[in-house]
């Protein structure tokens, strides 16, 4: 079997912000932000949601494709990737956004290396469309990508898979991991479910454990 694998979610962990958020804020102000509170009490964020966000941007590909450039990652992300290469690690994203903006990032920050399970988008109508794939083994009929199931074949190919993510999508995942570390609603549903999490804020409280622990 391979060393180890870290796994990531991209919105919200390997970013400071959800990138529908930045959507949100920036271009849907009037309608957007209620509409995002209206949903949240009765139904998760999924891809209907989603799709009804990014749809709704009205812009040409060249702006959203320069909007996507902006996406805020985690300042010591790059690093901690790199570092999990050089250790012998392979590093993974998932995410229940779309690989549409999580490739055009990585090639804009020159990040190689990376594996990314996601769904694929196209530029639709002024906006992006994601696109879920249902014969994927990994499908989700709620959140589009089932996070839980991939690591699951990981944990059959590593030794060791360490899990980061930060929200309800992510829940599954943290709890197959063998390793998992939380942020902001993560660590709430974890707490409730009694499960083990090491709570972080950024990726340099992560490259600490890990190296305290001997991994990097």
């Amino acid at each position: 079997m391979k060393k180890f694998a870290f796994v990531s979610d991209f919105d919200g962990t390997l970013t400071k912000r959800d990138f529908y958020h930045i959507i949100i804020d920036t271009y849907l102000q009037e309608w957007g932000r209620p509409f995002y509170e209206d949903w949240k009490k009765t139904r998760k964020i999924n891809v209907e949601f989603l799709n009804k966000i990014f749809g709704a941007m009205g812009k040409t590909e060249e702006e959203i494709l320069a909007e996507i450039c902006r996406i805020p990652l985690d300042e010591h992300a790059e690093t901690f990737i790199e570092k999990v290469k050089k250790a012998g690690g392979e590093f993974y994203i998932v995410s229940a956004g779309t690989a549409y903006y999580i490739d055009l990032l990585l090639a804009h920050r020159h990040i190689e290396g990376v594996k990314v399970i996601s769904m694929a988008g196209v530029y639709k109508d002024g906006g992006i469309e994601i696109i879920p794939d249902e014969e994927s083994p990994y499908f989700s009929e709620v959140f589009g990508v089932n996070k839980a199931k991939i690591i699951e074949d990981l944990k059959k190919e590593f030794e060791t898979v360490f899990f980061a993510g930060d929200s309800e999508p992510d829940l599954g995942a943290a709890k197959g991991a063998d390793v998992a570390f939380a942020k902001n609603e993560l660590k709430e549903l974890l707490e409730k479910e009694e499960k083990e999490f090491i709570a972080f804020d950024n990726y340099r409280e992560i490259e600490q454990y890990l190296q305290d622990k001997g991994w990097i």
